[in-house]
């Protein structure tokens, strides 16, 4: 004891705390001033707020009020367990805590404050949930605010429950309550004096019609197809009202609720005996109608008084046999599940029923044939015209501020709702820096959330369908969030989740049934939409599921891309690959048709994993996946992706340490560049690449180098300085005997005896190009041999030897698919043709030529084949077409840097004529749009690595 007691000292001392041991008649005293005392501060507040009470002064008995029950903070003297202490707090509870909060809801309710009554009563009934007070209080409060529609299910839920636990007299008292209560509610039918039927003289009554609907918005946008449907649907031939369900689901915040409203209003007139529309509260904080309450709540709504049946099925056959006589149109929204209203439907088989979920009701539609309606987010241009009305016409002068705004929504009409509500009530907020903030996925969720506890955000929206789920497809929606696209197949998600594919699309299934993902098409692949994504990565990244599931995924993607390059591309050599995470399962793929289908499938995927694995120091996935999927790029002209995941892998493989690696990706960075014209960022990346591989005295990392070094010689018109080059490159590949690098200078090096005119040398580096590349197995670059030949034998004129190379290039071009290639080809075909005096078959070549390279916007094919289209015009003695194709192909070629062929051009049309020539203005990627495909084609060809 006096260890304890001199510790206890000392820590008074040493924390100055206004308080002291003393020792008195041989006890210790604790001296302390009481007013620091919650309790004694507690009663203290509250006896003020109760003489503010009397004084009539409501508003400052709720703020003393609130402040004494704010001193509580947990169970009181929750430590001790003896019989005095659990006596003082059963005391405490009864005497002072439950009155205090009493007293605060009847002043909240005097001062007009219903919902935070509410609120308060929510909280309460954790703790307190028998406390009649409380009950008799959330009734008022219902009344209060006006929501009558819950006082009658709320009462009987509470009701039931007293009964159940054997307290009659609270539930009798509850009752009389209620009843007390109901008689100043207003009725939703009423009997009104009758007229009298002019043959039997009998009075008959005349009823008005239930009408019982949420208030409906002033101006409704859109959905002009969903109600069109509705109403087919809902009526017969004649216009009259069927007896029939239909269904309508939706993902959370897409307006199901808002949209079968009205559709409600407009439709009321149709049915004779009323509509009532009831919130099941499948989704919600509050608890949901059962079905019982249902049919309680519509008896109360017919005018029955349902405690005059105590018995569950007697009521519901009253209410079957009362919508015999009266059916009406019912609105059950926020339905959570099939289960959740299967066993009212019965009752409601008279009435038109609508029934409203975030779940596909898949048992009611498929079993019982009962028709669905889906909707979707609205079109740009509703959601524009709803953030204009809603803003108050804010934005009108700024339509793609509205547009941006309405992208970064998703279009989602509860989105849209929030953030106009948000630009509305503040002025001076820009829509411009509104925009901005809502980039930021924590802000756009939780905009609309002010505190006040109503919920009323993406958030608490999207949280109630996520906490409806099972466990399972809990972690499989945080899995969602974890990848960095939007679209996802199975196979990602379960190696992501170290599980079976089948139990993996199990889980989406559950998902989609929910409306929280898409299944797009007829593909194997699921898609999120934007702010569902956002909000599935704010619970990846607050749960701790480890780094697990982001090392599987990305490994899932690097070894299947690994196994997609291999399948395409098997002559190729791929970077080292690092092990594959446990629990991932990579795909094969059969034929490379299904291994370049993967890639364009998952194309946006993988550049997005680039960057995600970069920012989150995953270096060695980083820079890996871009040398696996640049190849397979190349073919379609994505030039934007390649550059881009170079970039990245460079950062990545510097930041991994890996010196290879980075000057492999520099080298395949500098030929990019140099294909698509960025001639001085291609030199920068190449002299960066050959300093490293010089000072790792790595051979092949210069062999590779030094040969698009040659390369931009050759493109720069200094074909003797190539031709040099390339010669110094062939002696190097056979020094270091690799047979990629021994076929690409070969080739290299005929390109440039050819433009050099010295065609019969070109001949023999050909092919001996092509013996490389079939012993290598490599197509695609047997492809551009066998063109290169028929090329440089059509100037030989030897034509039959040109022509057996053009049709093996053709077969090959079959197979491997590779455009920029093609186009190549079709140039070449048409130069046969023509020299062969087959002028039709030529200009159809070239025609299809520049087709095919203004399709996917290659400037340097468009050059090519628009230069074979123009001297085939110009032979042919159509001059003015000629000199406008030929002129539009010197502009391409000078944009390109490729001044040599242009003189060339330039020279060949001062021969047709002394008109003077405009050369129109070069093109530049990008300039115009595309069709079909991405950006432009250029040839990477097989010099993709240093390795």
């Amino acid at each position: 004891m006096y260890q304890y007691v001199t510790r206890l000292r000392q820590l008074f001392r040493e924390t100055r705390a206004p308080a002291a041991l003393i020792t008195a008649n041989g006890r210790y005293i604790l001296d302390v001033d009481p007013s620091l005392i919650d309790y004694v501060a507690f009663r203290e507040a509250m006896r003020e707020a109760r003489t503010f009470g009397d004084s009539d002064e409501h508003l400052r008995a709720c703020e003393a009020a609130t402040a004494a029950v704010r001193l509580w903070r947990e169970h009181p003297l929750a430590d001790l367990t003896t019989r005095l202490a659990e006596e003082w707090r059963t005391s405490f509870i009864h005497s002072d805590w439950i009155p205090a909060n009493t007293f605060l809801l009847d002043e909240l309710l005097a001062t007009g404050q219903s919902l935070t009554a509410l609120q308060r009563l929510d909280e309460l009934d954790r703790d307190h949930p028998n406390e009649l007070g409380f009950a008799k209080l959330r009734l008022k409060a219902l009344k209060s605010a006006g929501r009558h529609g819950e006082i009658t299910a709320f009462y009987l839920r509470k009701y039931r429950a007293l009964r159940a636990d054997g307290d009659g007299q609270a539930a009798d008292e509850l009752r009389e309550f209620h009843e007390e209560l109901d008689a100043s509610v207003p009725q939703s039918i009423q009997v009104t004096a009758g007229t009298a039927d002019r043959k039997t003289g009998q009075v008959e009554e005349s009823v008005i019609p239930l009408r019982r609907l949420p208030r409906d918005i002033d101006r409704f946008v859109g959905r002009a197809d969903v109600l069109a449907k509705l109403d087919s649907l809902t009526i017969d031939a004649t216009g009259a009202p069927l007896a029939t369900i239909v269904c309508v689901t939706g993902p959370p915040g897409v307006g199901k609720t808002t949209t079968i409203g009205h559709w409600a209003h407009r439709s009321a007139e149709r049915f004779a005996n009323g509509v009532i529309m009831i919130d099941l509260h499948g989704f919600s904080r509050t608890p949901r109608l059962e079905a019982n309450d249902v049919v309680d709540v519509l008896l109360s709504a017919l005018d029955f008084r349902v405690d005059r049946i105590v018995s569950p099925a007697g009521r519901m056959a009253k209410l079957a046999t009362l919508l015999s006589q009266r059916p009406a149109l019912v609105v059950l929204d926020n339905v959570e599940n099939y289960g959740h209203v299967r066993p009212m439907l019965d009752v409601l088989t008279p009435c038109t029923v609508i029934l409203t979920s975030r779940r596909r009701l898949t048992p009611l539609t498929a079993l019982h044939n009962v028709p669905s309606v889906s909707l979707d987010p609205l079109s740009p241009a509703e959601s524009c015209e709803l953030l204009a009305h809603r803003m108050r016409n804010r934005g009108q002068d700024e339509p793609e501020l509205l547009q941006r705004l309405a992208r970064l929504c998703d279009c989602i009409p509860l989105a849209l709702s929030i953030v106009a509500d948000r630009a509305a009530s503040r002025g001076g907020l820009r829509l411009r820096t509104l925009a901005d903030q809502l980039k930021d996925a924590e802000t756009l969720l939780t905009i609309g959330d002010d505190g006040d506890g109503a919920g009323i955000h993406l958030q608490a929206a999207y949280s109630w369908s996520y906490n409806a789920l099972e466990e399972a497809e809990q972690r499989m929606f945080r899995l969602l969030g974890l990848h960095p696209g939007t679209e996802m197949s199975p196979a990602a998600l379960a190696s992501a989740g170290a599980i079976s594919i089948p139990a993996a699309r199990r889980s989406l299934d559950a998902l989609f049934a929910s409306h929280l993902i898409q299944h797009p098409g007829d593909l194997d692949r699921y898609r999120m939409h934007d702010i569902l994504h956002r909000y599935a990565t704010t619970l990846a990244d607050r749960e701790d599921d480890g780094d697990g599931p982001r090392r599987r995924l990305l490994s899932f993607y690097l070894h299947t891309a690994f196994n997609a390059h291999a399948t395409v591309h098997p002559h190729k050599q791929r970077p080292p690959m690092i092990p594959l995470e446990p629990g991932t399962v990579p795909l094969d793929f059969d034929s490379p048709a299904a291994a370049r289908q993967w890639c364009l499938n998952e194309r946006s995927n993988l550049n997005a994993l680039v960057e995600h694995a970069h920012r989150h120091g995953l270096h060695e996935h980083a820079w890996r996946i871009p040398h696996l999927t640049s190849d397979i790029y190349d073919r379609y002209g994505f030039y934007d992706d390649i550059v881009n995941g170079l970039a990245i892998a460079a950062r990545s493989a510097s930041a991994a340490g890996n010196l290879e690696a980075e000057a492999s990706t520099l080298n395949d960075l500098g030929q990019v560049h140099m294909l698509i014209g960025n001639d001085e960022t291609a030199d920068h990346y190449l002299r960066t690449a050959y300093d490293l591989v010089q000072e790792q005295g790595d051979d092949f990392g210069r062999l590779a180098v030094l040969l698009n070094k040659a390369r931009r010689h050759h493109h720069a018109g200094r074909t003797r300085e190539a031709i040099t080059r390339y010669r110094e490159c062939l002696a190097l590949a056979h020094v270091v005997r690799d047979p990629g690098h021994l076929g690409t200078a070969e080739y290299r090096l005929g390109d440039a005896l050819e433009v050099a005119g010295e065609h019969e040398a070109a001949v023999e580096h050909y092919r001996r190009a092509l013996e490389v590349r079939r012993e290598t197995g490599d197509a695609s670059g047997q492809m551009a041999v066998h063109t290169a030949l028929a090329g440089v034998l059509t100037q030989l004129s030897r034509y039959d030897e040109a022509s057996l190379h053009a049709n093996k290039a053709l077969l090959l071009a079959d197979e491997i698919h590779h455009l920029p290639a093609t186009m190549k080809l079709y140039s070449v075909l048409a130069s046969l043709a023509h020299a062969q005096l087959k002028d039709r078959e030529a200009i159809q070549y070239a025609n299809h030529a520049v087709d095919l390279a203004e399709r996917t916007n290659n400037a340097t094919g468009q050059a090519r084949a628009l230069a074979t289209l123009g001297r085939i015009l110009a032979d042919r003695g159509n001059s003015p077409d000629a000199r406008d194709v030929l002129g539009r192909a010197a502009g391409l070629y000078r944009d390109r840097g490729r001044h040599a062929k242009a003189v060339e051009l330039e020279a060949r049309i001062a021969e047709l004529g002394k008109e003077p020539l405009t050369i129109p203005a070069a093109r530049r990627r990008g300039d115009e749009d595309t069709v079909a495909m991405l950006p432009p084609s250029r040839n990477l060809d097989e010099n993709h690595s240093t390795r």
